[in-house]
């Protein structure tokens, strides 16, 4: 197994990519509209994200404050389809902004088994970005699990079904694109019920 922890001030002080804001704030508006959008981010104590969405690192208490709130005021279903959309616009906003095209062209023509590895090899190197204070980790048994162990998707929260649909999403557009659109990558565990980490299972 293959694990990748943040480290020195990422992990210490528990900071996370923008993605998990901001993509979330578009899905809301697409599918609940900007005035409960609104309510939303200002139950959550974050409406200053709306007038100016962040650019740089932020804390995981507040995205774990956001998707807390969207669960608390959504329900859980209404919560996973939003994630799962905000989870497909950070895998377009990955695969536009920070895979070059030239990565991509000879991941698509390469063996599907050896494109995955290569591929979530470069995922673990910057996994600091989406795990914050927690752990990525990875393994081949024989299909490829993704494992985060304290997730900042699911800090605090407990939930009836797996609530990290943001992060299947998000996984399941960047290796679809890369291996094709057989790829399905689902939540088999979930810190939010119970489970010790979150682990994501990708099939082709």
């Amino acid at each position: 197994m293959s694990i990748a922890r943040a480290e020195g001030e990422t992990a210490r002080l528990g900071l996370i990519g923008p993605n998990a804001i901001t993509q979330m704030a578009a899905a809301l508006s697409g599918a609940c509209g900007a005035p409960l959008r609104r309510e939303i981010f200002e139950d959550a104590g974050l409406a200053r994200y709306l007038f100016a969405s962040p650019t740089h690192m932020i804390p995981e208490d507040d995205v774990a404050r956001l998707h807390q709130t969207v669960v608390d005021r959504l329900g859980e279903a209404n919560a996973a389809e939003v994630s799962r959309e905000a989870g497909r616009r950070t895998g377009d906003y990955l695969l536009a902004n920070r895979i070059p095209a030239f990565v991509q062209r000879a991941l698509k023509v390469l063996p599907r088994p050896l494109a995955a590895r290569i591929l979530v090899a470069a995922i673990a190197r910057h996994a600091w970005t989406f795990s914050g204070s927690g752990e990525f980790s990875y393994e081949f048994a024989p299909h490829l699990r993704l494992r985060i162990a304290g997730s900042p998707i699911c800090k605090g929260l407990h939930t009836q079904a797996p609530a990290c649909t943001y992060f299947a999403a998000t996984f399941e557009r960047v290796f679809g694109e890369m291996l094709g659109p057989s790829v399905s990558v689902t939540e088999a565990e979930c810190a939010a019920m119970g489970a010790a980490a979150c682990v994501f299972e990708a099939r082709w």
